[in-house]
């Protein structure tokens, strides 16, 4: 059988060891900070949506209290009775 020899220093082990390590958290360490961007940065946008929506509840509200303190007119969408027989008598007198 063959046998392959392979020699390694121990301190050239330790070493790669060592920056395969470092490498693997610096790796992980920049992933995490992208992650923490993004999440800052959609906390931001939905802070400024309830804020968008707090003052648009604010607007509706000071409309709905202005709409409530005018008077509109009421208008009365049925006719009574009386009403409709004296447009009928001026139609047949042909006062109309």
């Amino acid at each position: 059988m063959m046998s392959v020899e392979l020699t390694l220093n121990v301190l050239s082990l330790i070493v790669i060891i060592l920056g395969s390590v470092l490498a693997g958290y610096a790796l992980k360490n920049g992933q995490l900070r992208k992650k923490q961007v993004k999440i800052k940065e959609l906390k931001n946008e939905i802070v400024f949506n309830h804020h968008h929506i707090l003052e648009l509840e604010k607007d509706c509200v000071r409309l709905e209290s202005q709409v409530k303190t005018t008077q509109a007119p009421v208008l009365t969408l049925k006719t009574s009775n009386k009403d409709f027989l004296d447009d009928n008598q001026r139609v047949s007198d042909g006062s109309m």
